[in-house]
């Protein structure tokens, strides 16, 4: 017999604001300031890492630096397969969320330590926290909602908006006190050190990711799980002893990645350790080696949704979101390049003079983010009143890698002119910039927050944080190509970098487009 479920939110759902779940904007809130803890961190990160040292920082060759953004890009992404399994398998989303962030305040704590050791420590910390969180709280967003809610997919444009807020926000004053010399002299006047704007600026985002713990704590309670039964509670944690033993793996994956300049160690620890790491961990549930929670109610078969077997219909599914993975980590190759070579285009290569003040370069990343924050709500309503019509959520993919793909076009030309005479930087106007960030918005737009509400929606019951996490595997994937690129700036032509750049992710909208969105929609029934 095939379940049917109600669009209608339940009787007793508290109203909220904008008709969404109270739950909603707890999640959202928690996130904005994690996020801004995250993206205030990672726009002066690579800044750090290259700048010289007689202002504080690293001073690290290219390679270097990217071998280890890229690490970071990449471990904060893979290991949410395990967060996942974790919150899913043993201790639960909520419980997760908080170890999570609690792993993060650690990191951003160690980042003031100024050093590689610091750093790469720091790094570690955050990135397993990240693995921990991130993916539970959009899957938690997920829960929030039954399977054909129409508020699923504007509830997670709202998500990505909050997500935006911090991540607008954060490299503005993060930037400001790492970059900006008017700080650095304010710091000399009180009597401290002026190298330490860079610590200031993880700082900062330390007391952001504090600030989200707290909120989460006092206000967990509002966050509701459709997925569970009628009257069923949230299962007790099991398994702690075990938890803690692959949170210590993890944490040595992490350093092995952030650690390691060679990306063979890198991908072997991050992507292989990740997976070996979570089929280990599922073996050991298969076997009854390891206690796991109830996810059903003791009145009705106890454990009986966490075991029930995938139907035909299931596997379909997980197929097609594995398959739309493969998109998606295209798109963040592209995308992520935002905190890596774009923002070393933007120090190295474009003038940032603006009405006769020096925008700091971090400041960029700050783009997109605005923009997000001035559009999310625009295509939250388009997709909304386009449910269940054209485009699908394949061919909006498309969408997403066409505009990723023109925004590296975009570049092309710019390269040329700053690179146009041998020997010589010619600075290029903040225009080309900011061109490319929109048209990278609207491709994020496009695909990020419906690719999370599509993964939500396909998953079975039972998987529901681990394929969220395998969103973010591909993610991270992605990311880490993304991080590496930067190593190459000094050594190949800008022009070639974006333009091949360009032309991947061209090709990979035009197969999904013409070819792959048709054969989904076949396996789909249309439901897509």
């Amino acid at each position: 017999m095939n379940e049917t479920k109600s669009t209608v939110p339940p009787a007793n759902e508290p109203k909220g604001f904008m008709g969404q779940p109270p739950g909603l904007w707890v999640l959202i809130f928690t996130e904005t300031w994690e996020r801004f803890s995250h993206y205030g961190m990672r726009a002066v990160l690579m800044l750090y890492l290259t700048s010289p040292v007689a202002i504080g920082a690293l001073g690290l060759d290219k390679p270097r630096a990217a071998a280890i953004y890229g690490g970071y890009m990449l471990a904060i992404y893979l290991f949410a397969l395990s967060g996942g399994q974790i919150a899913d398998r043993f201790l639960g989303a909520k419980r997760t969320i908080l170890l999570g962030g609690s792993f993060i305040a650690i990191g951003q704590l160690l980042l003031q330590i100024q050093s590689i050791t610091g750093v790469v420590w720091g790094l570690v910390f955050i990135s397993v926290g990240t693995c921990l969180a991130k993916p539970n709280i959009s899957a938690s967003v997920g829960r929030l909602y039954a399977k054909d809610d129409p508020r699923r997919d504007g509830a997670f444009t709202f998500e990505y908006m909050g997500i935006n807020i911090g991540a607008t926000v954060a490299p503005l004053i993060c930037g400001f006190m790492a970059e900006n010399p008017k700080f650095v002299s304010f710091l000399s006047s009180i009597g401290l050190a002026s190298k330490t704007g860079w610590a200031w600026a993880f700082g900062i985002t330390g007391a952001g990711m504090l600030l989200s713990l707290i909120n989460f704590v006092l206000r967990r309670h509002l966050i509701r799980d459709l997925s569970l039964p009628d009257g069923a509670t949230e299962p007790a944690p099991r398994g702690l002893g075990f938890v803690s033993v692959v949170v210590l793996v993890l944490l040595g994956l992490a350093w092995m990645v952030l650690w390691s300049p060679s990306w063979v160690v890198q991908l072997a620890a991050g992507a292989v350790g990740s997976l070996a790491m979570m089929f280990g961990v599922q073996l050991l549930i298969n076997r009854g080696l390891v206690k796991t929670r109830i996810t059903a109610p003791a009145a009705a078969s106890p454990g009986a949704a966490e075991h029930t077997p995938l139907a035909k219909e299931d596997w379909t599914r997980i197929g097609v979101v594995g398959l739309m993975l493969c998109f998606s980590m295209t798109f963040w190759f592209v995308f992520q390049q935002a905190g890596s070579s774009l923002v070393l285009f933007a120090k190295e290569y474009t003038n940032l003079n603006v009405l006769g003040f020096e925008v700091p370069a971090s400041w960029t990343q700050s783009i997109n983010a605005v923009l997000i924050v001035a559009l999310g709500s625009v295509f939250a309503w388009i997709w909304t009143k386009r449910a269940g019509k054209w485009p699908s959520s394949p061919v909006k993919f498309a969408l997403g890698l066409l505009c990723a793909a023109l925004g590296f076009f975009l570049l092309v030309p710019a390269s040329s002119i700053a690179q146009g005479t041998p020997g010589v930087v010619t600075k290029v106007s903040l225009g080309w910039l900011v061109g490319v960030y929109f048209l990278h918005t609207i491709g994020e737009l496009c695909l990020s927050p419906v690719g999370l509400s599509y993964v939500s929606k396909l998953a079975p019951k039972q998987l529901s944080s681990q394929l969220m996490g395998a969103w973010f595997f591909a993610t991270g994937l992605g990311s880490y190509g993304a991080g590496k690129i930067a190593g190459l700036m000094g050594t190949v032509p800008l022009v070639t970098i974006f333009g091949v750049c360009a032309l991947i992710a061209l090709v990979a909208s035009l197969v999904l487009w013409l070819f792959v969105s048709r054969v989904i929609n076949r396996l789909m029934g249309g439901y897509s």
